[in-house]
């Protein structure tokens, strides 16, 4: 799907914050955390959200609460947001980790508390358009987190999954949140772009390849709901909070046909879990 930057304009967005605009605060804390139309800068991502904070903002005010959660002196400590606990391996051939502990629980609920305003049919990729389309394959709801969705918390999630995964941030696709109701499911399938298919080409050639997929499960009170691989009938629950990490690819840049995978059907409650397709690079623009 398309991951085309949007244009921005950080001169006038710090202009607007120091008049007192608590939105364009937040807005430019997001772009500096992501490295979008101004050098991506971290402690002056924090201190602009710290300032949308101060300007009333209430998403920055629950934000700052949320990353210096425990803190006596309202002190957000980076390297802990940053950096995941170590991974333990679940497969060699093919390549799939789970992170436990990966987020807290605080970060699993904010960002299905963000998801569940704009949930939407899940759409699977149209190599013809680059949009999504429905396809009886996936009967899930997803919500897309596109830049106008973006938040601080979102933003300090995608680089720990890139950091975790020792891939570009630039390289990660816009995240999604999944949703699956009793019964609903995502059948089996590849995450990996078939380098085959002459309807790839231009893709793979300005983005590569999904090198590797991270989920992580947001919630924890549901059965069956399972990640399935048809690789050693592996299937997988991970609770509140766990990341399962998977390379699509081999070392040598081909594609790994024992990837393939569904998202099984919940038989009771609901599932969320966090998304996120990871590529070589940046696209070109």
């Amino acid at each position: 799907m398309s991951h085309d930057p949007l244009p921005v304009d950080s001169v006038a967005l710090a202009r607007a914050a120091d008049a007192g605009d608590g939105a364009a605060a937040h807005r430019l804390a997001v772009l500096t955390a992501m490295g979008l139309g101004t050098p991506q800068d971290w402690g002056r991502a924090l201190a602009l959200l710290r300032q949308a904070a101060g300007l009333g903002f209430p998403s920055a005010q629950a934000q700052v609460a949320l990353l210096a959660a425990g803190s006596a002196d309202q002190r957000i400590d980076l390297a802990a947001w940053l950096n995941a606990p170590a991974p333990r391996m679940l497969s060699e051939r093919p390549a799939i980790l789970t992170i436990e502990g990966f987020l807290p629980h605080a970060a699993c609920d904010w960002l299905r508390m963000r998801a569940e305003t704009i949930t939407a049919p899940a759409l699977v990729y149209d190599p013809e358009t680059g949009e999504g389309r429905r396809e009886a394959v996936r009967t899930n709801n997803a919500a897309r987190f596109e830049l106008g969705e973006m938040d601080v918390v979102l933003a300090l999630v995608r680089e720990r999954i890139a950091r975790t995964a020792g891939l570009p941030v630039p390289g990660l696709e816009w995240t999604q949140v999944l949703h699956y109701a009793v019964g609903q499911t995502f059948d089996w399938h590849f995450d990996w772009l078939d380098p085959a298919n002459p309807a790839y080409a231009a893709d793979l050639a300005g983005r590569g390849q999904r090198i590797a997929t991270c989920l992580v499960f947001l919630n924890d009170d549901f059965e069956g709901g399972e990640t399935a691989f048809e690789a050693k009938g592996l299937r997988h629950r991970g609770r509140k909070g766990d990341a399962l990490l998977w390379a699509n690819t081999l070392p040598d840049g081909a594609v790994d046909p024992r990837t393939r995978h569904a998202g099984l059907p919940p038989t009771a409650g609901e599932k969320w879990v966090l998304s996120q397709w990871l590529r070589g690079r940046a696209p070109r623009v």
